[in-house]
């Protein structure tokens, strides 16, 4: 589980426009997955939650930078992460008829545990070092990054007889 951000609220559940700000280095450890091979420190994630009219709104800014593995050509790259998270808070308990809505039960709520959820809920779980990767030869394995590896490309059959129109 991430790091714990355990905020207090008494200040604001009755108080509209009241906010509490706040700013710690998350552990993102737990969304290593998919295409990402580790994080590299610090993670940073600074916001607030604001009471609304009586709504709390929970936003904030994740600044990370994390090594990933390229799903076309399987090399490292660095994958910088800035994400902006705005999430609904309720008091009570999750009846599950909101999944965009966080409830907390007393006068806190664990704002590490929600910016990890909302983390993993939305990167990529495939990632790619750039845009135009060529990837890998399906018959060698050689990195097409580098240039054409030399595979003799295969005909459909029934296409063959066209290849040999080119031929002649």
């Amino acid at each position: 589980m991430g790091e714990i951000m355990i905020l207090d609220l008494r200040e604001i559940i009755g108080v509209p426009g009241g906010v509490v700000s706040f700013d710690f280095e998350p552990d993102l450890s737990d969304a290593v997955e998919g295409s990402i091979v580790r994080f590299d420190p610090p993670s940073r994630a600074a916001g607030s939650v604001v009471n609304s009219a009586g709504a709390l709104t929970l936003s904030a800014i994740v600044d990370a930078s994390c090594v990933c593995v390229c799903a076309r050509c399987l090399k490292e790259f660095e994958y910088p992460v800035h994400q902006q998270v705005v999430v609904y808070l309720s008091e009570g308990e999750d009846d599950g008829s909101n999944p965009d809505v966080y409830f907390f039960q007393g006068d806190t709520v664990d704002a590490g545990e929600i910016i990890l959820t909302e983390f993993i809920i939305e990167y990529d779980q495939r990632l790619f070092c750039s845009d135009n990767c060529a990837g890998l030869c399906e018959k060698c394995g050689a990195d097409l990054n580098d240039g054409p590896c030399g595979c003799k490309v295969d005909v459909d059959p029934r296409l063959a007889a066209l290849g040999q129109l080119l031929v002649d």
